[in-house]
């Protein structure tokens, strides 16, 4: 992020910098402050007054989602061998891969696993 301290007369001095953020996102935030500026009186209202307001309206319960969203299934698949270890034991990653192929997997998701993967069944054929 690029900074840049704006001097004035009197007043403190502010602080700015550069923010990427994707189009659909500038577009959204653009409507919004159209909307925040519809009005017949007052000063307008500014870009970064909309964004202070809606970042003090994140919770806890969104930067969980947000981190939820992050992970990629390597990341899940880690995730679950750590519960492994903590419950069960020591395991190499090639002996926790060959036991993510064989029936009890099903079972240790069923107890352990995330929410996502909670959803996957795994048929295991008898041959």
């Amino acid at each position: 992020m690029k900074e840049k301290v704006i001097k004035s007369g009197g007043k403190k001095n502010a602080s700015y910098c550069s923010v990427r953020i994707r189009a659909m996102a500038k577009e959204r935030a653009k409507a919004l402050l159209l909307a925040a500026n519809k009005k017949k009186t007052g000063r307008k209202v500014k870009f970064d007054e909309l964004i202070e307001l809606a970042l003090g309206l994140v919770t806890d319960e969104h930067i969980r989602v947000l981190q939820e969203r992050s992970l990629t299934n390597e990341d899940r698949f880690e995730e679950l061998r750590q519960k492994y270890l903590e419950t069960r034991g020591p395991i190499s990653k090639e002996e926790w891969l060959g036991f993510a192929m064989s029936a009890e997997f099903a079972q240790f998701i069923a107890v352990h696993g995330t929410p996502l993967l909670s959803g996957i069944s795994i048929v295991s054929s008898v041959a």
